[in-house]
């Protein structure tokens, strides 16, 4: 419409110079001149409506970049060092606040459950101890990370060295310090395009980290995740359409209890063999999931005994992504899992009066649901279980299951920055019936940078 429009006024306009100059006074032309005017007022509303069209569409994506850049810069800041290589680093500052209330007994004296979720410190039984809710608040689980990117003629070189604070320090009367402790620390090689070694400490390659939820607490589904960090090489080869095949050999270590031997609980490293996994991560459309396997040898050597038996392992584990943005996450994991599974909550099995090793089998997962309210404020609701099929012999004051119910609510008026706060109940049981209760209200503050 606005090309005929132009092309009208034009031509009126053409005609109008070439009439004689009496001609101005017949009604014809007046006629004309009122309809160029006209056509001449459309014209000029066209054009600003267009202007502002462009100024519309250029505030939009300005705004887009901008929150695109919030996103990359709240994760990490690059810098080049030499050529061929680049600096990044990044992490967060989270400050919590943590109101806890142990039903039936007294709070843990393990600093580090006064900060996460531990549910093996859960104390059981209907005990007079109990002191009612006590508030605690820490900013040990800030994190700090730097990574380096460096081309090579023979593929990309990378490494990741990162810390938080978790390891205790100075009290709270004066100084409140916390020392630092490593999380990860390793390299990779990207040898090919579809290929590459990992070398280090990192995530268990049995652990599908991409699968945990968001969370106030540390960890989340702490009662029912796989989860741990260990030394490791690892091959990755990529199958194509978002698939990938993983093998890695990761450090042993073996957790067992007495089941009539006399041996007190204790850990062992007496390992020969690594233990060895294998892992495909898949995707169909908006669902991305890990499968994995794991055999491992637990041993132990008290100088009098030198046993070793096998122990196998499974865990699947996935996200699932709904076209409203929404999404669920899972795991469920089956064997011998032992010291994988909520934070050592079980021991790999017992040691009977002969010497001889029965290992515990165990069963746990989670399953989450993260709902978006608007593009600042989201929730997660988390439910996690494990359950143990004990040793034979071991005493009937050993834990057989822990849960915890999680209720999450973020705010994040930028990217970079997040308040929260969270409903946790937890709970751990013994195979004797006698259990025990947490009821956690925690709130939190996470600038990321």
């Amino acid at each position: 419409m606005k090309r005929k429009l132009v092309s009208s006024f034009c031509a009126g306009m053409v005609a109008i110079s070439m009439a004689p100059q009496a001609a101005f006074a017949s009604p014809e032309l007046e006629a004309k001149v009122k309809q160029l005017e006209a056509q001449l007022e459309q014209l000029k509303n066209l054009v600003m409506q267009e202007k502002q069209h462009r100024e519309d569409e250029t505030k939009s994506l300005a705004s887009e970049v901008s929150k695109v850049s919030d996103r990359v810069s709240a994760s990490s800041h690059n810098v080049n060092l030499s050529k061929g290589t680049s600096l990044s680093y990044g992490g967060f500052i989270k400050v919590n606040g943590m109101f806890d209330d142990y039903q039936d007994g007294a709070a843990p004296s393990a600093s580090v459950a006064s900060r996460i979720l531990v549910p093996s410190l859960i104390p059981v039984g209907d005990s007079a101890s109990s002191e009612g809710a006590e508030f605690n608040s820490d900013v040990a689980t800030s994190r700090l990370y730097f990574k380096t990117s460096t081309d090579t003629a023979v593929g990309k070189i990378k490494s990741h060295i990162e810390m938080d604070f978790l390891s205790g320090g100075g009290d709270e009367r004066v100084s409140n310090s916390n020392n630092s402790r490593m999380r990860h620390a390793y390299l990779a090689w990207d040898y090919a395009d579809d290929a590459s070694l990992l070398v280090g400490q990192t995530w268990s390659t049995f652990f599908n980290v991409g699968a945990l939820p968001e969370s106030v607490e540390f960890i989340g589904p702490t009662s029912g995740t796989i989860f741990n960090r260990q030394q490791q090489i690892r091959w990755t080869k990529k199958l194509g359409g978002g698939s990938s095949f993983m093998l890695a050999a990761e450090n042993p270590s073996t957790s067992l209890a007495d089941a009539g031997s006399g041996i007190a609980a204790s850990n062992f490293d007496d390992n020969s063999v690594p233990d060895v996994i294998a892992r495909f991560n898949g995707k169909s459309g908006g669902h991305s999931f890990a499968l994995s396997a794991m055999g491992r040898e637990i041993a132990y050597n008290d100088g009098a005994n030198d046993e070793s038996d096998f122990g196998f392992a499974v865990n699947l584990a996935g996200k699932i992504v709904f076209s409203n943005g929404d999404d669920l996450k899972y795991s469920i994991a089956h064997g011998n899992l032992g010291r994988y599974i909520a934070l050592n909550a079980f021991r790999d099995g017992g040691i009977d009066a002969a010497g001889n090793l029965d290992l515990t089998s165990v069963t746990g997962g989670y399953v989450a649901y993260r709902h978006h309210w608007n593009e600042k404020l989201r929730s997660t609701i988390q439910y996690s279980y494990s359950s143990a099929d004990l040793a034979n012999g071991l005493s009937s004051a050993n834990t057989e299951s822990v849960s915890n119910f999680n209720l999450n609510l973020f705010y994040s008026p930028t990217p970079k920055i997040t308040f929260g706060g969270a409903i946790i109940q937890a709970n751990r049981e013994l195979e004797n019936g006698t259990d025990g209760d947490l009821t956690r209200l925690q709130l939190t503050a996470k600038y990321g940078f």
